[in-house]
């Protein structure tokens, strides 16, 4: 047997997978594989097992959990962690939310792993957020329970409460297609914004490559910015996250690379109470640029689960 832990991460469409070390704290042999059918998954990773000689599997998947299953977004299939340990007979399997995995990745970010949008306060050993909108919102509160990290996986996208203020600042009219955050603050919304507005389709990738040259992408994305900040800026004070804010995935980074960071910074900051805006002030926002992020945080999971047992 191998001291290496099999680590997993299923998305939509790839299965990536990676082989942690705990001494290192690195991930090696990262690669991907496209599942096709919900049908060959399951043999898929048993493929993988059987080469790996590991006795410790750590897979995330994106959906909510309950109990011990996950039921996927993406794609109509329900994962059990019970069965997945003894389909693959190891010793050890731990399924994750795919937001819950990135929230324990904040942990073994280094400098270079990041950027700074919103320069404050920046310690991943006090509460943090892990926020990012793609296909939905995906949201997830680091905190630490006698010294050592916890991460409870949200859904945040899913709720209502931004609602009719995003009818209001998008200036769309009210209707079935825009029920949930997410419904706005995605890279679905910005699709479903823009068609809204233009009765147009258009992938969110296209509209951020048209903004200063589309008088509708550059509404919807200043707009989409200035959305972003009231919300972070509301959780900050919720979940008080002095360690800092960190935004992840493909659609982020392609926002801040338009450098509409301070249409997100001066909404986030914005606030009535001198106080409460002294904590906003200093409080970081960082994006996320390390790869495979899901993979690293279900390394450290397996680090640290064992202080929580």
């Amino acid at each position: 047997m191998t001291d290496d832990i099999l680590l997993l991460d299923l998305g939509g469409t790839n299965l990536r997978v990676g082989y942690g070390n705990k001494d290192q704290k690195s991930v090696l042999k990262i690669s991907k594989q496209k599942i096709h059918a919900n049908e060959e998954l399951h043999k898929i990773i048993q493929e993988i097992v059987e080469g790996s000689n590991t006795s410790e599997i750590v897979m995330s998947v994106a959906g909510p959990k309950r109990e011990n299953k996950i039921t996927m977004t993406n794609r109509n299939l329900v994962l059990d962690e019970i069965e997945l340990k003894k389909n693959t007979k190891t010793d050890n399997f731990y399924l994750l939310n795919d937001w819950e995995s990135i929230g324990y990745c904040l942990p073994l970010l280094q400098d270079e792993d990041f950027k700074t949008v919103k320069k404050g306060v920046n310690n991943p050993e006090k509460t943090c957020l892990a926020i990012g909108p793609g296909t939905g919102l995906g949201f997830s509160v680091l905190r630490y329970i006698k010294g050592h990290p916890v991460v409870s996986a949200t859904e945040l996208g899913n709720t209502r409460l931004y609602n009719d203020y995003l009818f209001n600042l998008f200036k769309i009219n009210k209707g079935n297609d825009f029920s949930v955050l997410e419904s706005f603050i995605s890279g679905k919304g910005l699709e479903k914004i823009y068609y809204s507005k233009t009765n147009q389709q258009a992938s969110s990738e296209e509209i951020v490559q048209s903004y200063g040259n589309n008088p509708h992408a550059n509404f919807i994305l200043e707009k989409f910015n200035e959305a972003l900040g009231k919300i972070l800026s509301d959780l900050t004070l919720t979940f008080l996250a002095y360690g800092g804010i960190y935004l992840a995935g493909s659609l982020m980074r392609s926002i801040i690379g338009l450098n509409l960071d301070d249409k997100m910074n001066s909404s986030y900051t914005s606030h009535p109470s001198n106080e409460h805006k002294k904590i906003l002030e200093n409080t970081s926002i960082n994006l996320i640029t390390k790869e495979h992020t899901p993979l690293y945080g279900n390394l450290n999971y397996s680090i640290v689960r064992r202080f929580h047992e």
